[in-house]
């Protein structure tokens, strides 16, 4: 699982006119992280279209079909709506508001980049009909208690990985949400892929391998997302 998702509200007719979708507002880095204490911080965001967008920013829990008039959540980006021109880069402002979270475990919310790109100056015929294509970008903004600001990265190394008929529980007992990006359970050089998910807190998920177990398969090599966005390694054995 990509830390970073896509989302365009026309995607499918824009497949089927054969129209090339692609996210042109990028950010410095897939998550933002607020330790407990902070109340802001600062995201660097660059237009690399060859033209001019506007820019709509929410936060929310994640839900593809919430909007900026019913979003909730403790953190606010400023400015909500601006404008970049082609190559531009803005600064968008996190300010949390100071909102009590859990102390025992992270919170998460969804930074939302809604791209709006410009209508075609061009006038339309009789019977013709203009598709415009806004794309939606979901970022990981993650606030840890300032208890567990020392065991991040060591958290995904505490993963567990349970056998469950054809399919693998993967448990995760620490308080940090852990981004598997993909897993695979070997024996020897045979091995079964699982899927990425993302484990929150104390949670546990059952993976469905894209091919059948191999038999007597006793060790899982996994990939997870750091705190920077890196894809790191880890191997676990499977119980």
């Amino acid at each position: 699982m990509c830390s970073k998702r896509l989302r365009s509200v026309l995607l499918g007719l824009a497949l089927l006119v054969g129209m090339p979708v692609h996210g042109g507002v990028t950010a410095e880095r897939t998550r933002v992280i607020f330790d407990e204490g902070q109340r802001e911080a600062s995201l660097a965001l660059v237009n690399q279209n060859s033209y001019p967008v506007i820019v709509q920013t929410w936060i929310d829990d994640g839900d593809l079909d919430a909007a900026p008039q019913t979003a909730q959540a403790p953190i606010l980006p400023l400015p909500p709506v601006f404008r970049l021109n082609p190559g531009q880069q803005r600064s968008l402002r996190l300010l949390h508001t100071g909102e009590m979270l859990p102390r025992d475990r992270e919170s998460l919310y969804w930074l939302n980049l809604y791209e709006i790109p410009p209508q075609s100056g061009t006038p339309l015929s009789e019977g013709e009909s203009r598709l415009t294509v806004t794309l939606r970008t979901q970022m990981k903004v993650l606030y840890r208690p300032r208890a567990l600001a020392k065991d991040a990265e060591e958290a995904p190394r505490q993963l567990v990985f349970r056998r469950l008929g054809n399919a693998i529980q993967v448990e995760n007992p620490t308080a940090y949400f852990i981004t598997l990006a993909g897993a695979q359970v070997r024996r020897g050089d045979a091995g079964s892929a699982l899927p990425a998910d993302l484990l929150p807190p104390f949670s546990q998920r059952t993976l469905t391998p894209t091919q059948g177990l191999p038999a007597g398969a006793g060790e899982v090599r996994y990939l997870w997302i750091d705190d920077g966005g890196n894809s790191q390694q880890g191997s676990s054995p499977l119980r």
